[in-house]
């Protein structure tokens, strides 16, 4: 009888303790795959990002390459008229493309051809790293040969193939050359490397047993790592419009066996699938419920003995890490947590902990600096891309040889246009004043006045307090030109009235820059508007001067405050406010 009693206290009490048991094992089953999914997504969203990061800047040399050819204006010449091999100048277009092939291969190593088709998708000129080369020919049995040579505006097409001619797989990348300013095509350039050179770069970047695919515009895949998980890439399809900031989608597969990232690349021209299997996951669900089993049955057995222990063994440094959490959610990343001697899950989480404060700071200190470095190179590529690249000393010698033949009207305009060109080689502070600045308008309106005579008449008015201000390089003129080009050129008929006004408000100032010309449309000056507000991640044409060059270079230097406002009224003109901090040269701006 007492026997009896004892057993079912003992049942009682196993069943008692069972219960919570269970629910416990439950929990910790459900929380350590989720920590793990977590971890393992955390640790792929990073991999992935450096992976994206490294595809992309090795895609993005082919396009950067492809678009340096706007520095050789008679290679774009040859593109859109075609090369006249009787004239004399041939001789500088040989050299020209010499150069620019040149550039192209020092950039990218792997490229084995170049050729370069002309507006009327004809052969205009190509380029051979090795004779045997020679043999690969563009056709209609070319896949997508017909797609490749009239691409929109900032689109590329990459794809690879099996050229019989050297019975090698080679990869395409193909691209349309348009004139940036009123999009008009110039001609195409295509690209050709060897298969394995691009299957070995990516393969450097990857960590087996991951998988990538890359897809092209059309959503066809010309590059895998390998076939398994076939149904998990879903076809790519490239966005009417590339986003502002490059997407990144992470997300398990259905069974939880695959955790799929899908990123483009290139401004939305190619698809990246990298896909990761979880091998670790699948054991760890494994090795958790052995480990629940084993625990439960042990616990039953010391349940009443080592509760009290256990409890306060537990919950002591459960409240420091609860405690050092508050902190951290304060904002003090300092604060750290010494483990205990013995490593169990406690010890292990404190461990992490440290690590997570200590991973924090190093990235918080990491974005600053490169947030500040990030900052200084757009300013320095918006900065270069308006330079010239001539030389003024050849236009004074011209001006000269102007006045000993008493062309005095050639002289002022080759003194005006070397004056123009020594501005824009000065390479001291990139700082300049309104006065200056002034004067550099002057000098290309007084050139605009030759060319079109009484067609150009301008009004200038200037607080003289307000001559000394500082302002960046290359603000005025390339508005002035924008009014030039957009309404004299297109619109002929009356005079053209440019009226450019300086006052000061409060501790800005603001230059205002009138015209007399027809007007913008609603829509579209609220799209120009509109673009002015949404911040460019990259500048594509390479060559753009207009209205968004220069507001963004003002916001990278004054800050969000400052830059362009712009009002149109059709049939009265249109209006353009540079607003720029009120301060003298040799200020600093905070």
């Amino acid at each position: 009888m007492n026997r009896s009693i004892r057993t079912k206290i003992v049942w009682s009490s196993v069943v008692i303790s069972l219960i919570p048991m269970l629910v416990l094992s439950f929990l910790f089953y459900r929380s350590s795959n989720l920590s793990l999914e977590k971890t393992m997504v955390r640790s792929a969203d990073q991999n992935a990002a450096y992976l994206s990061d490294d595809l992309d800047e090795y895609f993005r040399n082919f396009t950067s390459s492809a678009l340096q050819v706007y520095g050789f204006k008679r290679i774009t010449n040859m593109m859109a008229h075609g090369a006249d091999y009787s004239d004399a100048d041939i001789i500088n277009l040989r050299e020209s493309l010499a150069s620019y092939y040149l550039l192209v291969v020092n950039k990218n190593t792997d490229i084995i051809k170049i050729m370069i088709y002309g507006q009327n998708n004809e052969l205009q000129d190509t380029w051979s790293r090795a004779a045997s080369y020679n043999a690969i020919v563009l056709g209609p049995g070319t896949p997508h040969f017909k797609e490749m040579l009239d691409l929109p505006f900032q689109h590329t097409l990459m794809y690879t193939y099996r050229e019989p001619a050297l019975n090698q797989d080679l990869f395409v990348y193909s691209i349309t050359i348009y004139d940036p300013f009123y999009r008009k095509k110039y001609g195409s350039m295509v690209f050709f490397v060897q298969h394995k050179e691009l299957a070995k770069k990516i393969e450097s970047m990857n960590r087996p047993p991951n998988i990538i695919s890359l897809q092209n515009a059309f959503g066809e895949t010309f590059y895998r790592t390998s076939e398994a998980y076939p149904n998990e890439v879903q076809p790519y399809t490239r966005p009417d419009e590339p986003p502002a900031e490059r997407t990144r989608e992470l997300h398990f597969s259905k069974s939880k066996d695959l955790l799929v990232n899908q990123s483009q690349l290139d401004h939305a021209n190619i698809g990246l699938t990298v896909l990761y299997p979880a091998t670790e996951l699948a054991q760890n669900r494994k090795n958790t419920m052995f480990i629940i089993f084993g625990a439960v049955a042990f616990v039953i057995l010391i349940v009443a003995v080592c509760s009290m222990l256990v409890q306060k063994s537990i919950t002591r440094p459960i409240q420091l890490l609860g405690k050092a959490m508050k902190s951290v959610r304060g904002g003090d990343f300092h604060v750290t947590l010494e483990p205990r001697r013995y490593r169990d899950d406690l010890s292990e989480l404190m461990r992490n902990f440290n690590f997570m404060t200590d991973k924090i700071r190093e990235l918080i200190e990491t974005e600053y600096q490169m947030q500040l470095r990030n900052k200084e190179a757009q300013i320095l590529t918006l900065q270069m891309q308006i330079n010239p690249h001539f030389l003024y000393n050849t236009l004074q010698t011209i001006g000269g040889k102007a006045v000993l033949i008493g062309e005095y009207d050639i002289h002022e305009m080759c003194r005006a246009l070397a004056d123009m060109f020594r501005y824009s080689f000065y390479e001291g502070n990139m700082e300049s004043t309104i006065t200056q600045e002034l004067a550099h308008v002057n000098n290309y309106l007084y050139i605009q006045q030759l060319r079109f005579e009484e067609s150009i008449s301008t009004e200038f008015e200037i607080e003289p307090d307000l001559m000394d201000v500082s302002i960046i390089r290359f603000v005025m003129q390339p508005l002035i030109e924008n009014v030039v080009v957009h309404v004299l050129d297109k619109h002929s008929e009356g005079q053209l009235r440019i009226r450019l006004a300086a006052f000061r408000q409060e501790d800005s100032v603001i230059v205002e820059l009138r015209d007399n010309g027809p007007g913008i449309k609603p829509e579209k000056l609220s799209a120009l508007q509109r673009s002015l507000e949404k911040r460019s991640v990259e500048v594509f044409s390479g060559v753009s001067i207009g209205l968004k060059n220069v507001h963004e270079r003002i916001r990278l230097v004054y800050g969000e405050p400052y830059g362009l406002e712009l009002d149109s009224e059709l049939g009265k003109g249109t209006t353009i406010r540079i607003r720029i901090p009120y301060k003298k040269r040799g200020m600093n701006h905070v």
